[in-house]
């Protein structure tokens, strides 16, 4: 089963922690769809990634080959199916062949910013997963709301 990740979960090191038997596949990006921080998680202390429907946009992400296990582990990180609901979309990898996969999304909430730790963690991930370095500056390094 494909997993794609497009916040902390990017990190190779993180799915590593958390999903070990988890094989990156490739950079991909999910049409109709604008990367956020939203809401407010406990643990990070700030703004977390999320996606939103937004017709003319690109979210890009990495491609994860992930088992069972991996997804129970990811289900449980994610806070499914009371903070996250999984959806399965078609994502389209660079070798331009499109995979299903599922994604992790929640309702849109308040803006804000994330922590240093979380950003961090995600533009490690951004990096790790070989993300356009446009896309990373304009959505993913962000230092104020939007």
């Amino acid at each position: 089963m494909y997993y794609f990740a497009y916040g902390s979960n990017m990190s190779h090191k993180q799915m590593q922690k958390r999903c070990p038997n988890s094989k990156f596949i490739r950079a991909a990006t999910l049409n109709g769809y604008k990367f956020v921080y939203d809401g407010y998680s406990q643990k990070w202390q700030g703004a977390v990634a999320n996606i939103i429907e937004s017709i003319r946009c690109v979210v890009w992400g990495g491609l994860f080959k992930v088992t069972e296990s991996d997804i129970e582990k990811l289900d449980r990180c994610e806070g499914f199916p009371k903070k996250y609901q999984r959806k399965e979309l078609p994502v389209y990898g660079k070798d331009r062949n499109v995979y299903k996969a599922f994604v992790y999304l929640r309702t849109g909430e308040k803006s804000g910013i994330p922590s240093k730790a979380y950003k961090d963690t995600v533009l490690e991930g951004a990096g790790d997963c070989g993300l356009d370095a446009k896309y990373i500056e304009e959505f993913l390094n962000i230092t104020s709301t939007y």
